[in-house]
């Protein structure tokens, strides 16, 4: 259990990087991976976030579990609609 729980920190962590460098700002490689997350194609974004988030739930399935990561899929759902364009 206690391994579960390093593993999602450190995904939201990850995510935090990836959304928020500015955050980070006294940590060197923050801007690098932000960077490379702004180099992604919308539909990739996507797939990352849902991944990332399906990945804790998949571990561990309870409540406190989805509801954490529910603001990460939805995140990757915007992206995902995002990709697909206008009407």
């Amino acid at each position: 259990l206690t391994l579960l729980c390093s593993l999602w920190r450190l995904n939201a962590f990850v995510l935090f990087l990836c959304e928020a460098p500015f955050c980070c700002q006294f940590i060197e490689f923050a801007n690098a991976v932000s960077a490379r997350a702004d180099r992604l194609r919308a539909w990739q974004k996507a797939a990352f976030y849902c991944g990332m988030a399906v990945f804790p739930v998949v571990l561990s399935l309870t409540l406190t579990t989805l509801f954490g990561n529910a603001i990460a899929f939805a995140t990757g759902v915007l992206y995902g609609l995002s990709a697909l364009g206008k009407k």
